[in-house]
């Protein structure tokens, strides 16, 4: 029993030492590709520093990386009011955002400016549309250019189709624009111009989602399909609240407190019955008349002529158009010079006919001479003496006392000199 027991606890050992060697020499087999291993935080590292010196020209090295997951519902206390917040659009109509420290957005911005970079004083300031402008390049080819270098699917899945969307005023819109249930925190520590200016730069992604990635991942599969009809039946079953608003007064406060049940208001003519469509928002949708259908009032919307936005030329059309049929005349109505006037062909004239005509024209009976009046005979002189006789004499003319004498009169060319 003791050799045979020897014997079996030799085995052992020497199979505990064989499994123990064999595991770890897969464990450095897993460390060495690990190592060699493109992961999400290393292809950042590399990609950003590229990006910042062809796009800005500025030397930027990320020194820091980290990964955290977090909810939803916490995105507003990781954000900050101060730094630069934008809007990522993203794929099948996914949101991400992006929030760059203000000490890393004054560094881009003196370099695009002035061309270098100072040490940054403190003087905190509002970020502004123009910042975001400026920054969005750098953002846009970071996205762009870590996806092809990834190996780990899942991280390409995660920041794959993300791009510029718009600036954000505050963390609470920005967080209220994000409306995925969980998120990847991707915080980076960037240091610029070689140590002049230190910030972070957080990337805030939702995570994909496994039955969305699955039916997009095949255009043309049935899955696919659908998930499009399933998105347009939730579409088209969504409420919209319009309101219709049939005109707007202008009632002082005064009026209005003493207004009382059963009291008529006086709309201005030619409201009714036209109104207009107007969403909750206050935006104006489109116009309609307002009429009743089995005893209930409805609003019949007011709709553009189809010719408005498609023309109508072909012969197709004709049923579209909103115009009355006019036949076309026979040719044996029409008349000689509607053909001409067509392009139609010409009347062709013998030499026989044409003789004929002027035999006619021959024999018809020559025109009346009319007497027409001489011109008018001209005065004579004593005719002319008498008209001018008759032209009163300056002595009969009114007294004109009342008018002002000539030296009160202003001087016209001292005037038209001055």
């Amino acid at each position: 029993m003791g050799a045979s027991a020897d014997a079996h606890l030799a085995e052992d050992m020497g199979n505990t030492r064989s499994d123990s060697v064999l595991g770890r020499i897969a464990a450095a087999g897993r460390e060495q590709r690990a190592a060699r291993a493109m992961t999400l935080q290393k292809a950042l590292r590399l990609t950003l520093a590229k990006v910042a010196d062809e796009v800005l020209d500025l030397p930027m090295a990320v020194i820091g990386a980290v990964v955290q997951d977090a909810s939803g519902d916490g995105l507003e206390d990781r954000l900050q009011d101060a730094a630069l917040l934008m809007l990522l659009d993203g794929p099948h109509g996914a949101a991400g955002g992006v929030m760059i420290d203000p000490v890393v957005v004054g560094g881009v911005i003196q370099q695009q400016t002035v061309g270098t970079v100072h040490a940054d004083v403190g003087q905190g300031r509002a970020m502004t549309r123009t910042d975001a402008a400026i920054c969005a390049p750098l953002v846009d080819g970071m996205l762009a250019r870590v996806v092809p270098i990834l190996d780990d699917e899942d991280e390409k899945a995660l920041i794959t189709g993300y791009r510029f969307g718009a600036k954000v005023d505050s963390a609470r819109t920005l967080a209220l624009s994000l409306d995925a249930q969980d998120y990847v925190l991707v915080r980076l520590t960037v240091d610029i111009a070689r140590g002049v200016r230190q910030g972070e730069i957080t990337l805030v992604l939702p995570k994909p989602s496994p039955l969305a990635t699955e039916a997009t991942s095949e255009p043309g599969s049935e899955a696919a399909a659908k998930a499009s009809q399933d998105m347009a039946k939730t579409v088209m079953g969504l409420s919209a609240d319009l309101r219709m608003v049939l005109c707007q007064l202008h009632i002082p406060l005064k009026v209005l407190r003493e207004m009382r049940v059963g009291q008529e208001l006086v709309l201005p003519p030619g409201q009714f019955p036209h109104v207009q469509i107007v969403t909750a928002t206050g935006r104006t949708v489109g116009r309609g008349v307002v009429g009743h259908v089995e005893g209930v009032r409805a609003v019949k919307p007011q709709r553009a002529p189809l010719h408005a936005s498609h023309p109508l030329r072909r012969e197709s059309d004709g049923p579209l158009v909103d115009m009355p049929h006019v036949k076309e005349l026979p040719s044996h109505a029409r008349r000689p010079e509607d053909e001409d006037a067509e392009g139609g062909a010409e009347i062709e004239v013998s030499e026989e006919e044409i003789a004929a005509a002027m035999q006619q024209l021959e024999q018809a009976a020559p025109i009346e001479e009319v007497d027409m009046p001489a011109a008018l005979p001209a005065p004579s002189q004593q005719e002319m003496e008498v008209q001018i006789d008759a032209v009163p004499d300056l002595a009969d003319l009114p007294d004109l006392d009342d008018l002002p004498d000539w030296a009160d009169l202003p001087d016209l060319a001292m005037q038209a000199a001055g």
